[in-house]
């Protein structure tokens, strides 16, 4: 089954319900500067999953890259959790997956 519109950019609402049913399968890999960037703000791996699962998309989704399965859009959630007001950035794959760019604490 697609999730990931592959025809057209989702809308806030439509990603954000996507990265919610993709996070709630545990479809989220981390990026190499996203875990140094967590390590490095006290932002903890139970965090980031928890803004994905619940989090708003705040900005318009763009496209990201057009080409295979490491394509697709990258989108900005934020959320409050544990006590710290998360903004993850994410890539919404078009493989069907999410792949967190960063994390930061905004507020």
């Amino acid at each position: 089954m697609t999730i990931v519109p592959l025809h057209k950019t989702p809308n806030k609402v439509e990603a954000e319900k996507i990265v919610h049913e993709l996070a709630a399968k545990g479809l989220v890999s981390w990026s190499k500067h996203a875990k140094e960037r967590m390590e490095e703000r006290g932002i903890t791996t139970q965090q980031v999953p928890t803004c994905l699962a619940k989090g708003k998309v705040v900005e318009h989704p763009i496209l990201a890259n057009k080409k295979g399965s490491a394509g697709g859009y990258e989108i900005a959630m934020e959320r409050l959790t544990a006590g710290d007001y998360l903004r993850v950035i994410l890539c919404l794959r078009f493989s069907q997956t999410v792949l967190v760019v960063t994390v930061m604490k905004i507020k």
